[in-house]
């Protein structure tokens, strides 16, 4: 019993130690300057996989972003492949040389971001809407800017510790030349 209860311990403490940090990316490119990149208009392209990885949705995002007074706010106007249309209103701030805390309607609290050279990271939970209920769910929400404007976006979702689905998305931004490095 004691020896299953330290290994249980040690795998605790190795698996704390071996998580990935925004920090573990302070001196990758090209730097992630969110405001910026969300300045203006953006798409995505999105799947959600549940935890067996089948296929549950895909959608398309459209996001207008405009800064105000210092606050950013992106409206996301969602359409998924069943038809169903959804829009969230997203208000960011700057709230440190590297922290951002954000809200929406379904967010429970603030969403609380880190950014460090090409990588953002949210942590948030949200009240998520599924069938004819809703469930509380935790996010662990990364972004990481590639060149010529790409953006790589990928959540892990769960729910009381257990993960029960992954968000992928794949954002570009209007005339960005998304393949000319990529040929070279």
């Amino acid at each position: 019993m004691l020896r299953t209860g330290l290994l249980f311990l040690f795998v605790i403490v190795i698996g704390g130690c071996s998580a990935m940090k925004p920090q573990d990316f302070a001196h990758k490119e090209p730097v992630f300057d969110v405001y910026a990149y969300f300045q203006g208009h953006s798409r995505a392209w999105g799947i959600f996989e549940d935890r067996f990885g089948k296929l549950r949705r895909q959608f398309t995002v459209d996001i207008h972003g405009e800064v105000t007074d210092g606050v950013l706010t992106l409206t996301e106007d969602f359409v998924y492949d069943d038809g169903e249309t959804e829009q969230r209103i997203w208000k960011i701030n700057k709230t440190g040389d590297h922290t951002y805390e954000g809200t929406f309607g379904d967010i429970v609290g603030v969403a609380l971001g880190e950014q460090y050279g090409n990588a953002l990271n949210w942590n948030y939970e949200m009240d998520l809407k599924v069938g004819d209920g809703t469930w509380r769910v935790s996010f662990d929400d990364w972004m990481f800017l590639q060149p010529n404007g790409v953006l790589v976006n990928r959540a892990r979702v769960r729910k009381w510790g257990l993960e029960i689905g992954e968000v992928s998305l794949f954002f570009a931004k209007p005339n960005a030349p998304l393949f000319s490095q990529a040929a070279e």
